[in-house]
């Protein structure tokens, strides 16, 4: 049970690097997936316009409970060089793209300010 009977309206998941955005994995019901969809222009300006059906990610599976309407969002960004440093000695902040984890940065913001104004 939620302590303070907060309600949560979705929750995101942010695990596949930090890349150039492509959009959001979204496990909701239609007409959130719908109202999220008429979004996408306003995310197009951090390549991040793509709304699809999908899986948010394993990390936020444990607060569908907690989320009404359950919307869990994964961020998505392109995976091509996820693996060429992942888990491996290489893998430091230095390699970090500043630019792509900025892109990332502002479109999880556009989304959060969306939803935070507009609601599911």
């Amino acid at each position: 049970a939620l302590q303070n009977k907060e309600i949560h309206l979705a929750a995101i998941e942010s695990d596949g690097g930090g890349f150039t955005p492509r959009g959001f994995n979204v496990e909701a019901g239609p007409e959130a997936i719908e109202k999220m969809a008429r979004w996408a222009p306003l995310l197009k300006p951090y390549h991040a316009a793509d709304i699809t059906v999908g899986h948010s990610g394993t990390d936020i599976e444990p607060l569908q409970a907690a989320v009404h309407p359950k919307a869990l969002i994964g961020y998505d960004c392109d995976s091509q060089r996820y693996f060429d440093i992942h888990h491996t000695a290489a893998d430091t902040f230095d390699k970090v793209n500043r630019r792509e984890l900025e892109l990332g940065g502002a479109s999880m913001a556009a989304l959060i300010y969306l939803l935070s104004k507009y609601g599911l």
